[in-house]
């Protein structure tokens, strides 16, 4: 027996009993038979505090039986005069033994044990879908959030690369160049409203899905990464220049994301080709459709969510 069940059988079923075998042996000794079996009646709300129901309703049975004892018993009262306090007895069993279900239960709007298991997987399920150093979505959470298919407006998918990071890496370290990516991360975060979905794809590439039609994807893309080009991230090592290249596609309705996680990935590869710091939206010109997807995590898109 765990140390937590030996507390709550002391607190919830001894300690009741101690007080139930004091007040049977007054009873015993006085005569006043009515008086103590009333008082009886709360040790089952005593052991309510505590023990479990079944504890709780053990509890009250050896109260009602030890009432009944010490009505029988010969005394200055009759019989007569103790079933008042022994349906006492009864009452406040019963609400015993439902505060104790109450107690366990939570209280009102408490979840059931299944409930609160089922949200333990959530709970776990969802840190399986967070980047640990970022703290945004990983790869593995967007593909879960964004689904395998557009069922609801046209959106934007996009590719962000940070230009140059291997070079910051290898200069500063990795040390600097994680709080390089958290820095960015951030400020993607901050920059986009809540119902905008943003992830670290892979190493420096961050997936954004954006609220956005054709007309509207560049600007939208344009003010979303105005923080980051042109700009520094404060590091341990001091600044250092910082600059993104984006590619995207439209996601329209009906759509198969793996479809359009390929045209942004093909966008993306245009992008870090005509230049850093550079925008392409999948279909403009400069965009190579036949170019191979800078984003081999892109091609094993199905494998990935399975």
């Amino acid at each position: 027996m765990d140390s937590n069940r030996k507390s709550e059988v002391t607190r919830g079923v001894v300690l009741p009993l101690i007080a139930l075998a004091v007040i049977t042996t007054a009873a015993v000794v006085s005569g006043q038979h009515a008086v103590y079996i009333a008082l009886m009646a709360a040790v089952p709300l005593f052991a309510a505090v505590f023990a479990s129901v079944g504890l709780t309703a053990l509890v009250a049975v050896i109260t009602f039986i030890a009432g009944l004892v010490v009505a029988f018993i010969p005394g200055d009262e009759d019989f007569n005069s103790s079933v008042a306090p022994l349906i006492c007895v009864v009452a406040f069993s019963a609400i015993a033994v439902i505060a104790s279900q109450y107690r366990s239960s939570g209280g009102p709007g408490a979840t059931s044990t299944v409930e609160r298991r089922k949200s333990m997987q959530f709970q776990l399920q969802t840190q399986a879908d967070l980047d640990s150093m970022t703290g945004l979505l990983n790869r593995r959470g967007a593909i879960r959030v964004l689904g395998p298919r557009n069922t609801d407006t046209e959106r934007v998918i996009a590719f962000l690369d940070c230009d140059l990071f291997k070079s910051v890496n290898e200069e500063y370290g990795v040390d600097v160049g994680d709080e390089f990516l958290q820095a960015v991360a951030g400020r993607l975060r901050h920059r986009l409203p809540g119902h905008d979905t943003v992830a670290r794809w892979d190493g420096d590439e961050f997936l954004l899905a954006i609220s956005a039609d054709a007309k509207s994807a560049r600007p939208a893309l344009e003010r979303l990464i105005a923080s980051i080009n042109g700009s520094t991230i404060r590091t341990t090592a001091g600044p250092i220049p910082a600059t993104v290249s984006v590619g995207a596609a439209l996601w329209a309705p009906g759509q198969e994301l793996e479809d359009v996680i390929a045209r942004s990935g093909r966008a993306l590869y245009a992008a870090k080709t005509a230049g850093r710091g550079r925008i392409v939206v999948d279909g403009e010109a400069g965009t190579s459709a036949g170019a191979p997807a800078d984003l081999p995590e892109a091609q094993r898109l199905t494998e990935d969510a399975e």
